[in-house]
């Protein structure tokens, strides 16, 4: 039978911006839309996926195959066999990891642990961010997801305090910690940039809007010569002046400005705007 999708059935749950990248991208209207079963995805996965982040990483703009491939794998809503299929299975740990995330996103949170329970002392070791990142296990990984709400750049579906009270307990039953690494388990800086004393972080979107060499609506009077510097894949602004929501939805909504904005930047992989080379130039000359 079809695991039911819990909370929003349109959106996934899934982070408004990150949604919308994911919809305009070339690699899923191309590659994933024309895959209609299972087993079709999966493969691709084994293909494609090099990491478990959500957002491709580098110069490369927009959402990563990743999560195109788990949207896709959303829209034909998974039954329990398959899911159980993929988080078990042999041919990559990557296979494995976007399977979680799936369950992450779309498991009623009551169900939770009685999915991941099996896995948090799983030893198979891979890389959420590639060959960049630092190696976990999938224990670490699977603990990870559970203790955190945010995900990298995005956020996950909140998972109700009761809930999440009953899920420690039993972590610590079994002698783990109960705080987040952070980063699928990874640690080290936080990407939302919340790790940066008392300042409101930039939201994805803002972020986004500056490394398209364009402002966000929230952004029209911040001064050009603000200093921008890169944290993983996204560009953070330090400025103080950012009171757009953090999950990327605000004022803009479906179908505004901001979703033009950016369908407009997707697909350009790996392509600069002239406004980003300016950037890069401004902060060659300061150092």
């Amino acid at each position: 039978s079809n695991m039911e999708i819990y909370g929003n059935t349109a959106t996934f749950n899934l982070e408004n911006v990150l949604r919308q990248n994911i919809l305009a991208s070339e690699y899923y209207s191309k590659t994933c839309l024309p895959l209609t079963t299972w087993s079709e995805i999966i493969d691709q996965i084994y293909y494609d996926v090099k990491d478990a982040e959500p957002w491709l990483g580098g110069n490369a703009r927009g959402a990563s195959t990743a999560f195109c491939l788990m949207h896709r794998l959303l829209t034909l809503k998974l039954t329990i066999k398959e899911i159980k299929d993929m988080i078990e299975h042999q041919d990559s740990p990557y296979i494995r990891a976007v399977g979680f995330l799936y369950l992450r996103y779309a498991c009623d949170p009551k169900h939770l642990w009685g999915w991941f329970s099996v896995y948090v002392d799983d030893s198979e070791k891979f890389d959420p961010s590639g060959k960049f990142g630092k190696s976990v296990t999938m224990g670490e990984f699977v603990r990870d997801i559970l203790l955190d709400q945010y995900y990298f750049e995005t956020i996950f579906p909140r998972i109700p305090k009761v809930i999440m009270d009953k899920i420690n307990t039993e972590l610590k039953g079994r002698g783990f910690s109960t705080t987040a690494r952070g980063n699928g388990g990874q640690g080290g800086a936080d990407r939302r940039g919340v790790d940066e004393g008392n300042r409101r972080p930039a939201s994805v979107k803002a972020s986004l809007s500056v490394a398209f060499g364009q402002r966000a609506p929230n952004r029209t009077g911040v001064r050009d010569s603000d200093r921008v510097r890169n944290v993983g894949s996204t560009t953070y602004v330090d400025d103080k002046d950012d009171m757009d929501d953090e999950r990327g939805e605000g004022e803009d909504g479906e179908g505004g400005r901001g979703d033009r904005r950016i369908k407009e930047g997707s697909g350009s992989r790996g392509s600069y705007s002239r406004d980003e080379y300016r950037e890069k130039d401004r902060d060659r000359e300061r150092e």
